[in-house]
Formats: C-alpha cells, sequence, structure tokens
C-alpha cells in the first residue's frame, strides 16, 4: 500500500492553492472595498486576516479529504 503521504500531497496542496488565491481576492478586495466606502475600520483588519486563514482552513480541508482518501484505500485492500 502506498505511504500516507502519497494520499494527502495533492488535495493539500490544491487546498493551499485555492486558499491563498481566495485569501488574497478576499483580503486585498475587502481591504480596498473599506478603504473606498468606509475609510479603515475593523472591517479592513479581519479582511486583511484572510491572507493567513483562508489557506490554513483549506489546507486542514485539504488534508482531511486527503485523510479520508487514504482510509478508502486502506479499506478497500
Amino acid at each position: 500500500m502506498k505511504n500516507l503521504w502519497t494520499y494527502c500531497k495533492i488535495p493539500l496542496s490544491l487546498g493551499l492553492l485555492l486558499g491563498f488565491a481566495l485569501g488574497y481576492l478576499y483580503g486585498i478586495g475587502g481591504f480596498v472595498h473599506d478603504l473606498i466606502l468606509t475609510g479603515i475600520n475593523r472591517g479592513s483588519f479581519l479582511a486583511l486576516n484572510a491572507l493567513w486563514g483562508m489557506p490554513l482552513i483549506f489546507g486542514s480541508l485539504g488534508l482531511g479529504l486527503g485523510l479520508v482518501f487514504a482510509l478508502i484505500a486502506w479499506i478497500r485492500r
């Protein structure tokens, strides 16, 4: 049987990349939106936290999905 890393690396990598892309769009877009409409406030800070929060969340989901794939492969064996 393949080792656990072979099942987890692709979903984890895709989750991290998707998280970075969406976090960048949401963080920078939300900051610019707040800056134009209301000025810098707590919402701006929360939007910029998406730059590190979304990759962490999506990476964790990708890792969990990879673990589920590994479990399914182990059960089918």
